[in-house]
């Protein structure tokens, strides 16, 4: 009886300081890049045609050096041409410096984008230093010293999805394959749809997908998050589109990769998206995933935590009150909580 008890006991305590309530993951950020620079008649004010509209109203950029709005993916609709020396900054003003509301953590991410790019011309850094015609499509902190997530155009015709802690573990997914699922070279001038996906604890947890493909499917420590639990967060890098800015990285790289392409609707989720979510982005530019509104059946007696499911968490909050009391007759023993 006693080795039973134990036993009971080592299972609740497991739960009370193991298990945590699961949340609904979200939008983090979404800027459609849809504005009309040919409003009749024009804006009052001149900073409308100078902003990228995050469509949830936190993380709205600031156009930097003048990029181009052009037609975007589908008719009457718009987006960023960048010519390889503009970008767009979501920490430039008037919102936190380096976009802390897209800060990953050690959590699951799902970025997206529509791009079109063909050559991508060599850079170099002030001191003359060659550097490859790599440009950033969105993200924050990637290719520096510095932590974050984010898509990338190569100078080889593929597109990248890379997610880094500074420079002590990154993890990166390629267009191609060995499966015989590769797109094909990407740098055609063409509109493409691209996602990048990290699901941690999975042999190929760091996803990248092209047109609605999955493009790499074979397992490689560069693509497996088994065990990778280092965290995404940066508050020295912002969100961009079009370049990558840190300011941790020393004078003179502090922007850089800034990509010769266009860019349309870019969307952040924080949880990994599902073949289905990429099909429908797919066939559907411009439209977010939304997720049922939990609660709206209403909630069980023992949903505790109130995410739609009694499950371990809500057992973990039952145990945690495991023989408390309230009993004003032995207060000895028990608690006043009101």
């Amino acid at each position: 009886m006693v080795k039973k008890l134990i036993f009971v006991c080592i299972i609740l305590f497991t739960l009370v300081f193991c298990v945590s309530p699961a949340g609904a993951g979200a939008l983090k950020g979404h800027w459609k890049l849809d504005t009309d620079p040919n409003m009749d008649p024009p804006p009052a004010d001149p900073n409308v045609l100078l902003t990228a509209v995050d469509e949830l109203g936190l993380n709205h950029g600031r156009l930097i050096d003048d990029p181009n709005w052009i037609t975007g993916v589908t008719g009457g609709t718009f987006a960023l041409q960048f010519d390889g020396t503009n970008y767009v900054d979501m920490g430039y003003y008037p919102h936190e410096p380096n976009t802390p509301d897209l800060n990953m953590g050690t959590g699951n991410v799902s970025i997206t984008a529509w791009v079109k790019f063909g050559y991508l011309p060599p850079s170099q850094l002030p001191d003359g230093t060659p550097l490859p015609g790599h440009g950033i499509i969105a993200g924050k902190g990637i290719m520096s010293n510095d932590n974050g997530y984010g898509l990338i155009a190569l100078d080889t015709g593929q597109v990248c999805f890379q997610v880094r802690e500074d420079n002590i573990s990154y993890r990166e997914a390629y267009s191609n394959d060995t499966d015989g699922n590769w797109i094909g070279f990407v740098n055609d001038e063409q509109w493409h749809h691209v996602v990048g996906v990290l699901e941690r604890e999975q042999e190929n947890g760091t996803r990248i997908y092209v047109d609605g493909v999955l493009q790499t499917h074979y397992f490689t420590d560069a693509v497996s998050t088994i065990g990778w639990t280092y965290n995404l967060d940066s508050d020295t890098a912002p969100f961009c589109i079009g370049a990558r800015r840190s300011d941790i990285m020393p004078e003179g790289h502090i922007i850089l990769w800034w990509l010769k392409g266009e860019v349309d609707d870019v969307q952040v989720y924080d949880y990994a998206l599902t073949q289905e979510n990429i099909d429908f982005l797919y066939a559907n530019p411009g439209v977010p995933i939304t997720v049922p509104t939990c609660g709206a059946w209403g909630y069980q007696a023992m949903d505790f935590d109130k995410n739609c499911y009694v499950d371990l968490a809500d057992l973990a909050a039952f145990a945690a009150d495991w023989m408390k009391c309230t009993d004003p007759a032995d207060s000895v023993h028990c608690i006043q909580v009101n």
